[in-house]
Order: C-alpha cells, then sequence, then structure tokens
C-alpha cells in the first residue's frame, strides 16, 4: 500500500512506507546511528546475508568504506557523516580531532565529491556548534540525518523525471549499482504501473549488479537478468536494449561523466546503436570539475581482480590492473537527469541556475 501521510514508518523519501522499499534504500539498508555505534549493512554478503558491521570509531568506519562493506555514492556518504559524529564524541570542545577525522574519510573513495560535500557541511556545523556551545555530536548527526531525508527526496524527483524517458514493456541496461536514483526509477515504475525489464551487467570484481541491482529489480516484481560485462553491445546491436542507464560518480561541467569502470566501452556501444544513455544525477555537475581530464581515478588493489570472496581465480604471478573508474565525454551521453529536470550534456552547467528543488540540499 502506498501511503501519502505523515506516519512515522515513513522511508526518508517521505512518500513510501519503509516496508515497500527494496532493503537497499530503507534506513537500516545504508548507515545508521545507534546510540554511539555506527551500523553498517554489509552489501558484500548481500544478498543470501544480512549482516552488520558496527564501527566504534572513524578508523573503523573508514576502512568499511575503502573495503566496500557499503556502496553507491550517496550511501557513503551518510556512512561518513556518521562516521565524522563517532570523532565529536571524544572533541566536544576542540576541533582538532574532528578535523584529521575527516581528512580520514575523504581519502576513502577520492573520485567522487558527495561524501566530501557532506563532510564539509558537517564540519561547518560542527565549527558553528562550538562557537554557540552546543553539542558538535548532536550536530553533525542532526545534519547527517538530514543530508539523508533530502537525498532520498532528491532521488525520487530524479527518478519521476526519468520515467517520463521510458515506456511500459522497455528493456533497460544498467551497469554496476546506480544506488537510490536508480532504485526509486524502479518505485516509480512500479506506482505507475509501468512494467520494465531490467538487464544488469555483473560489474566486476565485486558483482555489485549481480548482488545489488538485480536484487532492487527482482524484489519488486520487474523480469531481470544478469549479463556478464561484456555481453551488453551485443544485445544493443540485437535491438533487446531500449535504454541504458547508470549512475554517475562525478558529472563535470562539461558534460562529461565518471562512472565504474566499464561505463565507456557500453556508452561507445550505445552510441554506435542508437541507443539512448541516460545518466542519473540527482544533485547535478560537480562545479569543480570543468572536464574529465580533471577527475581524479581511483585505483584500487589489482587483488580485487585476482580473487573472488577470498578464493584466488588467477594463475599465481599474475598481476591486476583496477582503475575503478572510467570518463565518458558527453557527446555519448544522450541526457543527464537531475531533481531539476533533465538536461543535455553541454548545459549542465545551468542546474546551477536552474530552479532548486529542495533548499537545504548539498
Amino acid at each position: 500500500m502506498i501511503v501519502t501521510s505523515k506516519d512515522e514508518s515513513l522511508g526518508l523519501d517521505g512518500f513510501y512506507k519503509e516496508s515497500e522499499l527494496p532493503l537497499l534504500i530503507q534506513r537500516k539498508g545504508m548507515a545508521v546511528w545507534n546510540d554511539g555505534v555506527v551500523e553498517i549493512l554489509d552489501r558484500r554478503k548481500l544478498p543470501h546475508l544480512q549482516e552488520y558491521i558496527n564501527c566504534h570509531n572513524t578508523e573503523e568506519v573508514a576502512i568499511a568504506i575503502e573495503e566496500m562493506v557499503i556502496q553507491g555514492a550517496f550511501s557513503i556518504s551518510i556512512a561518513a557523516g556518521y562516521g565524522l559524529a563517532l570523532s565529536a564524541q571524544n572533541s566536544i570542545t576542540s576541533m582538532d580531532g574532528i578535523c584529521n577525522a575527516a581528512l580520514r574519510l575523504k581519502k576513502t573513495r577520492p573520485t567522487g565529491l558527495a561524501l566530501s560535500r557532506v563532510l564539509d557541511l558537517c564540519m561547518i556545523k560542527a565549527k558553528n556548534a562550538i562557537k554557540n556551545n552546543l553539542s558538535v555530536l548532536n550536530e553533525i548527526i542532526k545534519t547527517t540525518d538530514a543530508i539523508a531525508s533530502d537525498l532520498a527526496m532528491q532521488a525520487r524527483k530524479t527518478a519521476q523525471f526519468a520515467l517520463t524517458k521510458l515506456n511500459s514493456g522497455d528493456t533497460l541496461l544498467t551497469h554496476c549499482f546506480p544506488d537510490r536514483s536508480y532504485v526509486y526509477l524502479l518505485m516509480e515504475a512500479k506506482y505507475n504501473n509501468i512494467m520494465l525489464n531490467v538487464i544488469c551487467s555483473e560489474t566486476r570484481p565485486y558483482l555489485q549488479g549481480t548482488k545489488l541491482s538485480s536484487w532492487c529489480a527482482s524484489e519488486l516484481g520487474f523480469n531481470t537478468y544478469v549479463i556478464s560485462d561484456g555481453m551488453g553491445g551485443a544485445l544493443m546491436k540485437q535491438n533487446k536494449i531500449n535504454a541504458f542507464i547508470t549512475a554517475a560518480d562525478t558529472v563535470c561541467m562539461d558534460g562529461s561523466i565518471a562512472n565504474k569502470v566499464g561505463t565507456y566501452q557500453y556508452a561507445l556501444a550505445a552510441n554506435s546503436n542508437n541507443v539512448p544513455y541516460y545518466v542519473l544525477r540527482q544533485s547535478g555537475p560537480d562545479m569543480e570539475y570543468n572536464n574529465g581530464d580533471s577527475v581524479v581515478i581511483e585505483e584500487r588493489s589489482g587483488d580485487d581482480l585476482l580473487f573472488i570472496e577470498g578464493d584466488r581465480i588467477a594463475p599465481e604471478g599474475v598481476q591486476g590492473l583496477y582503475p575503478c573508474f572510467d570518463i565518458t565525454p558527453p557527446e555519448l551521453v544522450s541526457a543527464i537527469i537531475t531533481d531539476r529536470g533533465i538536461f543535455e550534456p553541454a548545459k549542465i552547467s545551468t542546474y546551477k541556475i536552474s530552479k532548486a528543488f529542495l533548499d537545504s540540499q548539498i
């Protein structure tokens, strides 16, 4: 049942009941502050095991982010906010410990800026709290709570715009786990009786497509398929894909996007086969980046490619090479879909002068 009245059982978006949402966009499916402990759902164990990591200090949260316990740019940012709050438990009157904690958390995932923005806002609130003799801990928690709610509402609005690009019966291809906007797109499609077929690339090396993206789609009753990371282009050529949809860890002011490595080759295939490529980026462009050349591409340990869930699959002596993200140029992107509307990549810079959906968004 869909409800719109105020109810404490409503999800962060303020529209759907918490119990209606797929686990990954429920409160307990991300990171939760629980009486001095940050509880993070271990997404590496999904969908078969629902286990939580309890973090008691900032370093434990940082390690959880680095080790992919939590995945998805905006979900990670909420975990970071609560991780910063852990440092404030013993830093009520001094900013030194909090500043060091923020620097540590910012180093965990350098490509996307959502995490840094959440931490920067929390730092501003912390400094104001000290100036006004308020609890730094409470201010950081309150700020992170508000951000989580804003991001959920922003994601749902983005999904509503995205849905206007789709028709009932369409088959979507997605890559990696596109986080909240993707899940809300599925929620909105279901709410509006628009049936979709969803194809998820497996996404090596952590199999986010197989474990997370496909789970959300199947959980909501859509026909869902998993393919190898190299299969999408062939399906496009066979006219079996109506749209390619991803998130973006970074959107540059010229419309270039950084996303999970492999996105670029899918965008090339989509362009070659006249398949639209839609980028879900609820918060618009990153004004710090003029173009793709300025984006810091995170490189993870090559061991991630040599092992699957602890078991070595590559011969001894072989090395792994693992840049996490790649850059897709604007000419390969059909549209960037945000909470303020749908933008041509070349015009994404006008987002900042468009009417805001939420005044309090980051």
